[in-house]
């Protein structure tokens, strides 16, 4: 998006919420105006001293309470502060309209302010007026983002489908196959359980990916099953088997994840990691904590880094950030640094 569509969308969006408050403003005005059968001008200053008050309470239930706690269906806590938020603006414009805008407004307020009670017709209709206005704010939002659910599921379909093919051309690479295949023969003659066990290896990745990877989500066990497999393949490359750390921590069970998240940036760490003299020269840890998988990679590399511009042959870095936001939209937190000489990524997911 350039700055130029950004700041456009900006101010539309402005504008459409200046419009709506004028909108509440005056229909309000109009209907008080009917019912009470007094000036506009009156009614409108009224309205025009509570609504600050009415603003804040509308983009509290919008911005916070919707989507904190309605959204993730904790209905009890949303309509427990519901109620605490509107008794409190409630008690907040009753004493602005008692206090300041009736005795500023009416020059009688003195005569009938005895009959004004929070039982009163004038209370009621101040109750209903918010409730109008905040349900009407709601319904808007809510509707809005049902639309915009409805297009990122089309759009992730259609991602989805685009990138299937590059997806598994990224993992199923020949020069990846050939590597491991040259060194399972190697290893036949030196050591044929450790070579009979790296075949297994290999049919695991090669049957996890092309039959049980093509579905939204998949077990997480399955997912660190195939990466474990992939690191440990890759270890046939190095006489050093400490050059590759790899750490995992925290329970799989019972969380599903959407597949082929982990390993391209595993790949890419083998792919542009140099300095096999450093011990060890790729870090790799998985963290499992209730309701969070974070994945931290790294690897030294040489000159510029230029190369770890692209995660794998076929399907770039954008790719792959692309279908974490079509997936995981505000549930997932990627960082991709050079520091000093090493490439570093660190990779959160909410998976609840």
């Amino acid at each position: 998006m350039t700055f130029e569509i950004y700041k456009q969308k900006k101010w539309a969006r402005i504008l459409s919420h200046v419009g709506f408050w004028l909108f509440i403003l005056a229909f309000f005005t109009f209907i008080f105006g009917i019912r009470k059968g007094e000036g506009y001008l009156k009614i409108f200053h009224i309205l025009l001293g509570t609504l600050p008050v009415d603003i804040g309470f509308t983009y509290l239930i919008l911005y916070f309470l919707i989507p904190k706690f309605l959204l993730r269906r904790k209905y009890l806590y949303f309509f427990l502060l519901l109620f605490i938020s509107f008794s409190v603006v409630v008690v907040i414009e009753w004493t602005i309209n008692f206090y300041v805008m009736y005795p500023w407004v009416y020059e009688d307020w003195p005569k009938w302010k005895s009959s004004m009670h929070y039982l009163s017709g004038d209370a009621f209709g101040l109750y209903l007026s918010i409730g109008f206005v905040v349900l009407l704010a709601s319904a808007i939002k809510l509707v809005k983002q049902w639309f915009e659910s409805q297009q990122s599921k089309a759009d992730l379909e259609i991602q989805n489908r685009r990138s299937e093919l590059a997806l598994l051309r990224s993992q199923v690479n020949p020069h990846f196959l050939f590597n491991t295949l040259n060194n399972i023969d190697a290893l036949i003659r030196k050591d044929p359980d450790k070579a009979s066990d790296s075949v297994l290896k290999l049919s695991g990745i090669m049957r996890y990916f092309i039959y049980e990877a093509n579905t939204e989500k998949v077990p997480l066990q399955k997912e660190v099953d195939y990466l474990e497999s992939f690191i440990e393949l890759q270890r046939l490359r190095y006489k050093n088997t400490s050059f590759i750390s790899y750490t995992r921590s925290g329970e799989t069970e019972g969380i599903m994840i959407a597949p082929m998240l982990f390993v391209p940036f595993v790949e890419n760490a083998f792919k542009h990691g140099t300095r096999r003299s450093l011990i060890p020269g790729i870090s790799i840890s998985l963290a499992i904590t209730p309701g969070k998988v974070r994945l931290e990679v790294w690897n030294y590399f040489e000159g510029n880094g230029n190369g770890n511009n692209h995660i794998g042959p076929g399907i770039g870095l954008v790719n792959v950030e692309k279908r974490l936001q079509l997936l995981y939209p505000d549930r997932h937190n990627l960082e991709i640094v050079k520091k000093d000489d090493r490439f570093i990524i660190s990779l959160e997911i909410q998976t609840e």
